[in-house]
């Protein structure tokens, strides 16, 4: 039986939905039906957080509407820099009596009170143990504050919330496709103001990072060097890209632009280095880039040179077939920015 979903993706300058009909809650491909979006003024979201309800809310709704999207039934997303997540190795016992037991096994581990946080456990693997066999899995704990101004939003939009998802396993879900699916690969979106960085290994989630600074740092920055508004200084940005030879008029731009991104690729490489020395013998063989921020021209190719990898371009819409009613001037130019609606539209109903 077919089974419709919603994921709605807030990220700091734009909502997306993206409604998806599956062949079963846990299909691996399915028709969009409907794909919409709308912009955010500067500072409703900050940090990954809803900052002012109705005016998220009102752009979920237009574009919900604009979409021509039917299911009010959504699966939200989550992926605030203060998320922690984390490879864990913890007792076998069924699912529901693990989740019980998490505040007590993870409490030492988190910056926060169980209290204010919320805790999911996803497994990945069985390993053996000392004495029992050990269930190996990705721990999220989310401020149960943030969640819940998310959730308000959504409400506020008039949709209603079933399901809260990491934005990582989203994104993972939507682009462990083809190739990247056979190897170790690094999944990194860069979004306004938040990266994602997942490695799976075959599609099984090893590492979850989210980063702190996206590609509208690299706008304030550009904004901040030459004493322009934050549209002039994203049109700069993109129109002049990295390593493009420049006027003098706008090197104090180029200047701001590289030390962001070197920052910022710096923090993804990093991330890689970590996860190698962790599992040596097991390196990450490629790089999945999505997000808007991944679009600055330049950005693949220098992201390849530091971790002297292969990096190429994901598409949010491979595991999908274009509905009938699906607006394509709304899914035009989305291929690498709606990674993680699409994915939130795939969650599993656990």
């Amino acid at each position: 039986m077919a089974v419709t979903r919603l994921g709605v993706d807030i990220g700091a300058t734009h909502v997306r939905v993206a409604e998806v009909e599956v062949s079963s809650k846990a299909g691996d491909s399915g028709q969009l039906v409907a794909f919409g979006h709308a912009p955010l003024p500067r500072g409703a979201v900050q940090a990954g957080e809803v900052v002012d309800v109705s005016i998220v809310g009102a752009a979920l709704k237009q574009a919900y509407q604009q979409a021509g999207c039917t299911s009010k039934d959504v699966v939200m997303g989550v992926g605030a820099a203060n998320v922690v997540v984390r490879e864990l190795d913890l007792p076998s016992m069924p699912m529901n009596q693990l989740r019980t037991s998490l505040p007590f096994q993870v409490q030492e581990l988190l910056p926060m009170s169980t209290s204010e946080a919320l805790l999911d456990f996803f497994p990945t693997s069985e390993v053996p143990g000392e004495t029992a066999s050990m269930l190996r899995g990705i721990m999220v704990a989310a401020p149960k504050s943030i969640v819940a101004q998310n959730l308000l939003a959504v409400e506020n939009a008039g949709l209603r919330p079933k399901m809260v998802d990491l934005n990582a396993f989203a994104l993972l879900r939507s682009q462990n496709v083809g190739e990247a699916a056979q190897k170790i690969t690094a999944f990194v979106d860069i979004g306004a103001r938040i990266t994602t960085v997942v490695i799976a290994n075959q599609g099984a989630p090893r590492m979850v990072r989210i980063l702190p600074s996206g590609g509208q740092d690299m706008s304030d920055a550009i904004a901040s060097a030459m004493h322009t508004g934050a549209q002039e200084a994203d049109d700069i940005k993109h129109s002049m890209g990295l390593g493009a030879n420049v006027s003098a008029d706008y090197a104090p731009a180029q200047e701001a632009l590289g030390q962001t991104t070197r920052s910022l690729v710096e923090s993804i490489r990093n991330t890689f280095v970590f996860y190698s020395s962790n599992n040596p013998g097991a390196p990450i063989e490629h790089v999945v880039i999505t997000g808007g921020g991944a679009m600055l021209s330049g950005l693949g190719q220098y992201l390849a040179s530091a971790s002297r990898l292969p990096v190429s371009f994901g598409n949010a819409f491979s595991k999908v077939t274009m509905g009938k009613k699906v607006k394509k001037d709304l899914v035009a130019g989305h291929e690498v920015r709606a990674a993680i609606a699409v994915g939130l539209a795939f969650g599993e109903a656990r």
